[in-house]
């Protein structure tokens, strides 16, 4: 129970975690679903949300009951970041880092697939892709781990600044900030599973 009560699951969560804001009445009825379910119902529900971590549901199960959906998702985040160091590793490297992005990006995928790549790295010139390249690539050996952002609403400037910035960071710091971007990778699956319980429980 010590890692619930880390979690902060006695109090409802504030404002600012990435979800979307909702009826409140349907927020409680979900959450009141959700406290009632069988364990093996839970963790079929919510060991997906993380990657790599259907432990993290197993463990958030003995937390219940919830103050809400965000308070949910903040245990189930608390239970993945107070795992071992290599279960937190194999969370990370389970997303797509930069280097993904970048074999989007590149000139020889743009030729032969068309696709484009989030935040303008498909508009690199050949200079500024070797220069992510080598960062990427810095990043990678010091932190033993992909640099992690969500990309969507950035630029190739923003990201190159943030990649710079977050170089200099310790380890520890560094990985604080990558299981954030990871709750934000988790967001639009935490959303459907709301959706989808709200659906059913509105029937």
């Amino acid at each position: 129970m010590d890692a619930c009560r880390m979690s902060g699951n006695e109090q409802a969560r504030p404002a600012g975690t990435g979800l979307k804001r909702r009826d409140i009445c349907m927020d409680e009825s979900v959450t009141r679903a959700i406290n009632a379910m069988k364990r093996s119902e839970f963790i079929a529900t919510f060991g997906s949300v993380f990657r790599e971590a259907p432990w993290a549901a197993e463990e958030a199960y003995e937390c219940r009951p919830f103050a809400d959906i965000s308070a949910l998702k903040s245990t189930l985040m608390a239970m993945v970041r107070g795992a071992p160091q290599e279960a937190r590793l194999r969370v990370l490297r389970a997303y797509p880092g930069l280097e993904t992005l970048l074999a989007v990006a590149s000139p020889r995928e743009r030729i032969i697939s068309g696709t484009t790549a989030p935040a303008g790295l498909d508009q690199l010139s050949p200079e500024e892709f070797a220069q992510f390249r080598s960062l990427n690539k810095s990043y990678n050996e010091r932190f033993d781990m992909p640099f992690l952002l969500y990309a969507e609403g950035n630029t190739a400037a923003g990201v190159m600044k943030l990649l710079e910035q977050r170089l200099r960071h310790e380890p520890e710091v560094e990985e604080a900030i990558a299981f954030r971007e990871v709750g934000r990778f988790a967001d639009p699956a935490f959303e459907a599973i709301f959706q989808k319980l709200a659906t059913r429980n509105g029937d």
